[in-house]
């Protein structure tokens, strides 16, 4: 076999899924040399939901991935939050294509966040009354996302404003970080107690024998 079928035969087999060659991409990506991924919210959650094609192809920073501008003439709605960090209530008008907390904050305004992708649960709200939609929302349970749905029970849902789309005119309020922690998993390891008598939960030697491999 020549040397040609050989290297043909290698690149066929280590094809790249991408669509551009590492310099292409070095050349349209990092024409200063490098990609500061922390800093360029265009890199971040939204972005890669959309594989990152509609905010490195020139066009403006977080198109169409609800961190950037609204691409279209989407509905707008008034969101109402009440920030008790700042001991303050605000109102921004967010369309539907955009997170909250981009919104709010491109017109100024200052709320709680951390992640910025929908992990943790620093920007956590209440939904008081509205309607939400929050795909990417990890930080959140499914229970206690459920809740802020029409027909959830009455009680008031959560949500994440760093990638919450509003669906229809919306009340807030943020909620310590801790609250949403203590909701999803304080109740959990309360209830997998072995005596909820006890002041701690009581070892199960048999769990971790078993985990050991020594039963």
């Amino acid at each position: 076999m020549d040397e040609a079928s050989t290297s043909a035969e290698e690149q066929e087999r280590h094809s790249s899924i991408s669509s551009l060659t590492t310099e292409e991409w070095r050349k349209r990506n990092e024409r200063n040399g490098y990609v500061d991924l922390w800093v360029e919210d265009e890199f971040n959650s939204g972005s890669r939901l959309v594989g990152g094609r509609a905010a490195h192809l020139g066009l403006p920073a977080g198109l169409g991935s609800g961190e950037g501008p609204s691409v279209s003439k989407a509905p707008r709605h008034s969101v109402k939050i009440h920030n008790h960090y700042a001991d303050q209530e605000v109102e921004v008008e967010v369309p539907e294509d955009r997170y909250i907390l981009y919104e709010a904050e491109s017109q100024g305004l200052e709320l709680p966040y951390a992640c910025r992708m929908g992990c943790c649960t620093a920007c956590a709200v209440k939904v008081e009354s509205g309607e939400l939609y929050q795909p990417q929302s990890l930080g959140i349970s499914q229970g206690l996302k459920d809740q802020a749905r029409p027909g959830g029970g009455g009680a008031p849902g959560y949500a994440l404003m760093c990638v919450g789309y509003p669906r229809s005119d919306l009340v807030l309020s943020t909620v310590p970080e801790d609250e949403v922690y203590d909701l999803q998993f304080g109740r959990a390891f309360q209830e997998q107690a072995t005596d909820l008598d006890s002041g701690s939960i009581l070892r199960d030697d048999f769990a971790i024998e078993l985990a050991l491999g020594d039963e």
